[in-house]
């Protein structure tokens, strides 16, 4: 017990430390990237494949409430609102007839990931806590045009503030790598000096002994290879990627489509890279007055008063950005060559069943991912939303070892 809390401690200096240099700004750490406990947790070993979880904050439930649009047929054909899904529909569980425990609607967005049912941290936090330990991040709380909306909470009440600019999250993530693998970092430093100064001999001394600075230069190049695989993943030297060359207001609804596509690219980066294991990101905000790419209205407002199929056409637009989410899953490799979506989970979650009655009753929920863990391409009855989440938990080996959300317990049929 003294020998882990003198590591903590340690861990604790070297954030202090890293916080006071500059390498992780004040704004950063006050805007809630380092989520509480970053770093600190015990790591706990779990019996399956899925490793990594992404909630998926999709504010307003579904037009008419899922069973209308959203939820589909026991053969999987896919409504309205769902209609994106085709491709990927394989790798999802929907949820049907699901209601919110304890609220649902506007005012208390964190009620969506359990808190005020008893347990002291929404299941993103408990989480991080758990399986956070040999990340630098516990968790990660992300969001596109969400303002101040957050469901993340200590306690209740204490919330955990999303970043919502793309570019201030990946300078976060390659300064806060770079901080944690030092001797990386100090090696590969030292290497590209003396890689400069035998290439500077070369210029000064032209084919005069050229074979053997030739030599030099490949053995050095050669080291910073094996330096960069041993010290970062392939692909995952953030200090040599560079950010798109491009700035856009990160409140700024028309450019809905591409926030959410960096935001997906650091999302993923996060968990490839092993920066964290938990991510958590936010389409809008909870009282859904956003717009999007190609509409000129609030969320709200096209659930209250527009024609309803307007309403159905924005619901549909964030299931397709959810879908890309997904797809960019499928399509990146792990360490292991295998698809990062076989052991990373999406949820999929929301504050209510239709928004335009404010209901908690009927609200979509699903999973998508898992792997061979997750019994896919299936819909499943699951009464309440808190047992969707002691789904995840058990899912990801630390059912009972969190504190659960719901008296009924997770959805059994789910996890394989």
């Amino acid at each position: 017990m003294k020998t882990q809390e003198k590591t903590m401690q340690n861990n604790r200096r070297q954030l202090l430390k890293m916080i006071a240099g500059g390498t992780a700004s004040a704004p950063f750490v006050s805007a809630g990237l380092l989520a509480a406990g970053a770093g600190f947790a015990n790591t706990a070993s779990a019996a399956t494949s899925v490793k990594n979880v992404i909630f998926v904050f999709i504010p307003g439930g579904a037009p008419g409430g899922a069973s209308t649009t959203i939820t589909p047929s026991a053969g999987l054909q896919l409504k309205a609102c769902s209609a994106p899904l085709e491709p990927v529909k394989q790798e999802c569980v929907f949820f049907a007839n699901t209601n919110m425990q304890g609220h649902g609607g506007h005012g208390l967005p964190q009620t969506t990931l359990g808190a005020l049912t008893g347990a002291p941290k929404t299941i993103d936090l408990a989480l991080g806590d758990v399986l956070g330990g040999t990340t630098p991040f516990s968790s990660i709380q992300l969001g596109v045009l969400s303002g101040n909306t957050s469901i993340s909470a200590i306690n209740n009440w204490t919330k955990t503030p999303v970043i919502t600019d793309p570019s201030r999250v990946f300078e976060i993530l390659r300064d806060v790598q770079a901080s944690t693998n030092p001797q990386f970092q100090q090696q590969y430093k030292q290497m590209a000096i003396n890689l400069e100064a035998v290439q500077q001999l070369q210029q000064r001394l032209g084919s005069f002994a050229g074979a053997r600075l030739q030599a030099n230069e490949e053995g050095i190049r050669q080291l910073q290879a094996e330096v960069s695989s041993t010290g970062v993943l392939p692909g995952c030297d953030l200090q040599q990627v560079a950010w798109p060359a491009e700035s856009i207001p990160p409140n700024n609804g028309a450019h809905f489509t591409r926030l959410w596509e960096l935001q997906t690219n650091n999302a993923i980066t996060a968990i490839k890279c092993g920066l964290t294991r938990v991510v958590t990101m936010l389409m809008g905000n909870d009282e859904d007055d956003f717009t999007v790419t190609g509409f000129d209205f609030t969320y709200g407002l096209a659930a209250n008063g527009a024609p309803f199929n307007v309403y159905v056409d924005f619901r549909t637009y964030l299931t397709a950005r959810l879908t890309h989410l997904i797809q960019q899953l499928q399509s990146t490799t792990d360490i292991n060559g295998a698809p990062l979506l076989d052991s990373t989970l999406v949820v999929q979650v929301t504050n209510m069943g239709d928004t335009s009655i404010n209901t908690g009753a009927n609200a979509p929920f699903m999973f998508a991912g898992g792997g061979s863990s997750i019994r896919r391409g299936q819909v499943v009855s699951a009464p309440l939303h808190t047992q969707v989440l002691d789904t995840v938990a058990l899912a990801m080996g630390v059912y009972g070892t969190i504190a659960p959300y719901s008296a009924a317990g997770p959805i059994t049929s789910v996890v394989a």
